[in-house]
């Protein structure tokens, strides 16, 4: 079987993926720009092992956008099996798309998250619905962006979920680590305090991290709350945290996947309280180092993973003081055996193989 991968550029979530894939299926992988202009350098590390990788010559247009026809190229001078297109957003992959639609090439139209927005103009919903609804078949990664897809026109019956993740089964924990293992830890890498919470993610408006840093001035001083990523908001960050005498939080620099689920399994919580998400890794990465998820419904993954009282609690924005009572709430053994249950459905295999089955189904095999 031989597979084409069309995504905007090299995310290290994405090559742990396609190398996963690569061992069941010749992949080939175009990525339209060597990297998002908005991402830390260390956020690209990963190694390409089992697939053909293509780093498309393009016009960059910002930090994410993208134009080259070369995509269009590799469709007419080679023969695949099966193309998956990635997104629309970008000019490359609109031009793929009229391209593939306009020739009647049939491909997967593939999303990593997505969310209605309330208020959208008439004409941007109408560009959407005009690159969404064409394609053969559907991947999502949960209901509700399922739910996105049917909004701009895919019809449900072509709809596929698969299990998203960034976590390779033998990353999962088999069991949780116990109180004194995570006190010994803890006391090795200086983090002091009786409870220890940990929220990773960009610094940016959309992760609302302000919203939590205003929550933590209600939260007693021995409890200990780790802010790690980069971003333009880091300075003004540190500046709140000074200000408002939040001798309690820590700000770290972005740090690679191995070292976060490290400290992911210290935490008796992590926290994600985002303003909007079309997905959210870090929810399943806490959730495989045995670490319950306080998060809302703002992030598809956290609807989609977290139940109350099981693995996690979902929470309300609108509500703080109900925000800090939860998060003052014991992290019990049940609810870090139940994370770990879940995240063990979740994995880069698992999320191989049921793609794996989808395209057999549409080649008819």
């Amino acid at each position: 079987m031989k597979a084409l991968w069309i995504f905007n550029h090299p995310a290290p979530y994405k090559v742990d993926f396609f190398n996963e894939l690569g061992k069941k299926c010749e992949l080939t992988v175009l990525f339209e720009r060597p990297s998002e202009a908005d991402r830390n350098p260390g956020f690209y590390c990963e190694k390409v092992t089992n697939f053909s990788c293509k780093i498309l010559k393009s016009i960059h247009l910002g930090p994410h956008n993208n134009y080259t026809g070369k995509a269009v190229n590799e469709i007419k001078g080679n023969h695949y099996d099966l193309i998956v297109v990635n997104g629309y957003s970008t000019f490359t992959e609109m031009k793929l798309i009229r391209y593939l639609h306009r020739h009647r090439i049939p491909y997967i139209f593939a999303i990593n998250g997505g969310i209605i927005r309330e208020k959208e103009s008439w004409a941007r919903r109408v560009l959407k619905r005009k690159y969404i609804s064409h394609a053969s078949l559907y991947l999502a990664p949960d209901p509700r962006s399922a739910e996105y897809l049917k909004f701009y026109g895919a019809e449900e019956s072509k709809i596929r979920l698969y299990p998203y993740s960034t976590v390779y089964a033998y990353e999962v924990l088999s069991k949780p680590s116990d109180p004194a293992t995570q006190k010994r830890l803890r006391d090795g890498l200086h983090i002091d305090g009786k409870r220890f919470y940990v929220s990773v993610g960009q610094f940016i408006r959309r992760k609302n991290n302000f919203a939590l840093l205003s929550i933590w001035k209600e939260m007693p001083k021995t409890s200990r709350l780790l802010l790690i990523g980069n971003g333009p908001e880091k300075d003004n960050y540190a500046k709140y945290v000074t200000e408002n005498g939040l001798t309690n939080v820590t700000i770290m620099d972005y740090e690679p996947h191995t070292k976060i689920l490290g400290l992911f399994r210290l935490a008796d919580f992590s926290l994600f309280l985002t303003k909007e998400d079309i997905y959210g890794h870090v929810v399943n990465e806490s959730l495989s180092q045995g670490t319950p998820v306080i998060s809302n419904q703002n992030a598809n993954s956290a609807l989609n993973l977290i139940e109350n009282g099981k693995n996690g609690y979902l929470v309300n924005l609108n509500e703080p003081k109900a925000i800090v009572k939860r998060l003052m709430s014991p992290s019990t053994e049940e609810l870090r055996n139940g994370a770990i249950a879940t995240a063990k459905k979740n994995t880069i295999e698992a999320m191989a193989e049921r793609h794996l089955e989808i395209f057999k189904e549409l080649l008819g095999k």
